[in-house]
C-alpha cells in the first residue's frame, strides 16, 4: 500500500459556527485571505463529520472516553487501535500524569476547508414565531425571541492525507506486561501500582451477610477490583482550584507502615484515586487488583496502579508475539498481533492489526471521502459531497494539491474552472510512474485537460476502482 492524498472541492453553507457576538448574532468562522475575508471549517468539525458517517456507513465503533480532571479524553484502557477504527485513523492523547502520557498521531491528516469565494457581510434573521404561536394559542404569555445568523454559501476547498505505515500500527511504552495462559489475558502495567495498608480492620458480615472491613464504625465494602469506602477514611491529595475535580488518599492516621528500623517507622507509602464516584457516605472506586486482607495483622492492603487488560489472546509460535481475536457485531471480525520488545528498563508494545483489516479501513475512508459525508450545523442538514476531486498515492502523506488547486469563475454564482492541476503534478513527491485520479461534476465544476502539461495527461486516471488499485488498496476479494 501506498500514502494517499485526496483534494476535493464541494459546495457548503455556514458549516462551522463560531461563536455570538452582541448577545444574539450566531457568527461563522472566519479568516483573512489576501485581502479578502473567507469562510473555515474546522479540521474539528470535518472528523466530527467524517467520523459519523462512518459510524452510520459502516459500523466504526465509537472508542469509549473518560473524564480526566475535567478533560474529557479517549480512554485506552477499554479501547485501543484493535477495537476502534476511530483511535486507528483519528489519533488520540491518554494522559498518565503530570508530566506522562501516551499519544498516537492522526494516521488521517486533515486540514481545514477553506472559501474559495470572499464572504461579504451576509446575516440573515431568524426567529421563532411557530412555537410561540403554539404558545400564545394555550394561553401563555409570551413573545418571539429573535436572532440573527451569519451565512456563507460558497465552494469550499478542503484536503486530506492518509499515512499507510502509521494507519492500523501503534506503539506503547509500558513499564510491565504478564501473560495468563488459562485465562487468555495478556495484561500491559502502563503505571506501576502504588499501594497503601490500612491498620486495625476488623472483617465482619453484615446483615445481609456481606463481607464488611470496618476500622470502628467507619466501613469498606470490596466487589473484586471495586471499593467502597466511607468518605471518613479519605481526604484530598493535593490542594487544587476550586474548579477542578479533586484527588483523594487515605488518612495518614489510619495507615500501616511496612517496616521498622531502629526503632523508628518508614514512611506510611499511600495511594491516590483520581477517578471515582460518590454514593451518600461513601466514595467508589477501582484498583489494580483486589484488596488484600491479613487475618493475624488485621491489615488491608489497597493497590492502585494504570493496566490495560486484553482478553482472547493466544500465544504465539514466535518469542513474545501474541495472537489476539477481534470479534465484531455482524462480521466475523479479525486476527491481530501484539508484540512486546524490551526498551532499556521498560517494554516497548506494537499493536498491529491485520493487513486485510488494515485495507477494509482504508477503503471505507476513500468511500466516504468520494462520496460525501452528512454534516449539521445550528439545526441544518448539509452535506459535504464533492463537485471536483484530485488524488494520487504519494511518497511523503501530505497533501501535496492543496495549495495549487483554486477555481476561476466561468459563469457568474453558476460554473467555475479548476486551475493549479499542473503545479501538482510537478510535486517530486508523486510516484513517478503513478496516477493522478481526477473527477469533476463537469457542470458546476469543470476543468480542461488541455491546460495540463501533454507528458502529463497520461497520468490521468478517472477510474476510481484502478486508482484503489493504484494505491494498493483492493485485494483479490474486492477486484471480484
Amino acid at each position: 500500500m501506498k500514502n494517499i492524498t485526496i483534494t476535493i472541492i464541494f459546495e457548503g453553507s455556514a458549516l462551522n459556527r463560531d461563536e455570538k457576538v452582541g448577545g444574539n448574532i450566531l457568527s461563522i468562522k472566519k479568516l483573512q485571505k489576501g485581502e479578502k475575508t473567507v469562510s473555515f471549517i474546522g479540521k474539528t468539525a470535518i472528523r466530527h463529520y467524517l467520523f459519523s458517517t462512518l459510524n452510520k456507513a459502516f459500523g466504526w465503533k465509537e472508542a469509549k472516553v473518560r473524564l480526566h480532571r475535567d478533560v474529557v479524553q479517549f480512554d485506552i484502557t477499554k479501547d485501543d487501535i484493535l477495537t476502534s477504527e476511530e483511535l486507528d485513523a483519528f489519533g488520540y492523547m491518554y494522559t498518565i500524569g503530570e508530566q506522562m502520557s501516551i499519544t498516537r498521531k492522526a494516521p488521517v491528516g486533515i486540514t481545514k476547508a477553506v472559501a474559495l469565494t470572499e464572504w461579504n457581510g451576509d446575516m440573515a434573521f431568524y426567529c421563532n414565531h411557530d412555537l410561540v404561536n403554539r404558545a400564545i394559542k394555550q394561553g401563555e404569555d409570551t413573545t418571539p425571541n429573535p436572532f440573527s445568523k451569519e451565512e456563507h454559501l460558497s465552494l469550499y476547498k478542503l484536503s486530506f492525507t492518509i499515512d499507510v505505515e502509521r494507519f492500523g500500527r501503534d506503539e506503547w511504552i509500558v513499564e510491565d506486561y504478564s501473560y495468563e495462559a488459562s485465562d487468555k489475558r495478556l495484561i500491559l502495567t502502563i503505571q506501576t501500582p502504588k499501594h497503601a495498608i490500612l491498620k486495625n480492620v476488623e472483617k465482619e458480615e453484615d446483615e445481609e451477610g456481606n463481607i464488611v472491613y470496618k476500622i470502628g464504625e467507619k466501613e469498606i465494602y470490596i466487589d473484586g477490583k471495586n471499593v467502597k469506602i466511607s468518605k471518613d477514611l479519605m481526604e484530598p491529595a493535593t490542594k487544587k482550584k476550586k474548579e477542578e475535580r479533586i484527588s483523594l488518599k487515605l488518612k495518614d492516621n489510619y495507615l500501616a507502615s511496612e517496616t521498622e528500623r531502629e526503632g523508628k517507622k518508614s514512611k506510611k507509602p499511600n495511594i491516590e484515586v483520581k477517578e471515582f464516584e460518590e454514593e451518600e457516605n461513601f466514595y467508589i472506586f477501582g484498583v489494580s487488583k483486589e484488596p488484600e486482607y491479613d487475618e493475624e495483622k488485621k491489615e488491608l492492603k489497597i493497590e492502585i496502579g494504570l493496566q490495560k487488560i486484553i482478553e482472547n489472546v493466544e500465544k504465539s509460535q514466535e518469542e513474545n508475539e501474541y495472537k489476539v481475536k477481534i470479534k465484531k457485531k455482524e462480521e466475523e471480525g479479525f486476527e491481530a498481533t501484539i508484540k512486546i520488545e524490551k526498551a532499556g528498563n521498560k517494554f516497548k508494545v506494537i499493536f498491529e492489526i491485520s493487513e486485510d483489516e488494515k485495507k477494509k479501513r482504508i477503503k471505507d475512508l476513500l468511500t466516504v471521502i468520494k462520496n460525501g459525508f452528512y454534516a449539521q450545523s445550528s439545526g441544518e442538514a448539509n452535506t459535504i459531497i464533492p463537485l471536483f476531486i484530485i488524488g494520487a498515492s504519494v511518497k511523503i502523506p501530505f497533501p501535496i494539491f492543496h495549495p495549487y488547486i483554486e477555481i476561476e469563475e466561468i459563469e457568474k454564482g453558476k460554473s467555475y474552472k479548476v486551475k493549479g492541476i499542473s503545479n501538482g503534478f510537478k510535486n517530486s513527491w508523486l510516484y513517478e510512474n503513478g496516477k493522478v485520479y481526477i473527477w469533476a461534476d463537469g457542470i458546476k465544476i469543470n476543468y480542461e485537460e488541455g491546460e495540463i502539461d501533454k507528458d502529463k495527461i497520461e497520468k490521468i486516471e478517472k477510474n476510481w476502482d484502478k486508482f484503489l488499485e493504484e494505491c494498493g488498496i483492493k485485494n483479490e476479494e474486492q477486484k471480484s
